[in-house]
């Protein structure tokens, strides 16, 4: 299925999904109370943080963050040294973020089930063309840093 190659699209759909649910139901609301509040908004902004430096890494190193263009250089630097999917980890991480923010568990398990098809069907998929087109270097630098965190 060619829509899992495309990771944000995914996440797209899977809280699509849960804020359809939660509207049918009229409980799409937000709230900002106490510790779950600040904890949402800290989780939102650090998965914001991880997309804007992973974004500026693909731009300083002249390389496309889209799956469907080829890469022509392999990060392993800034947040690709602490994680091989800084922005898998912030789309699933700022399901978190929308689910203490809405005090809902449906977004619990879209981001649940973007993590599942990301870590089941798309990251292998990225894995086996990294491994592919920059061999030794794509070697190493699996061994050194893991996928999530």
């Amino acid at each position: 299925m060619k829509i899992l190659k495309f990771p944000l699209l995914n996440w797209l759909i899977a809280n699509g999904v849960a804020v359809y649910f939660l509207f049918k139901q009229g409980a799409l609301d937000w709230y900002f109370s106490g510790w779950l509040g600040v904890l949402g908004i800290l989780v939102a902004l650090e998965s914001v943080s991880w997309v804007t430096t992973s974004l500026f890494y693909f731009y300083k190193h002249k390389t496309s963050p889209n799956p469907s263009v080829r890469a022509t250089h392999l990060i392993t630097n800034g947040p690709y040294r602490l994680s091989r999917n800084p922005m898998y980890l912030a789309f699933t991480s700022m399901s978190l973020a929308l689910a203490l923010l809405t005090h809902s568990p449906y977004f619990l398990v879209s981001g649940l089930v973007f993590w599942l098809v990301t870590d089941l069907y798309t990251i292998p998929q990225e894995e086996n063309f990294l491994a592919k087109s920059f061999k030794a270097e794509w070697d190493s630098y699996h061994k050194q840093t893991r996928r999530w965190l």
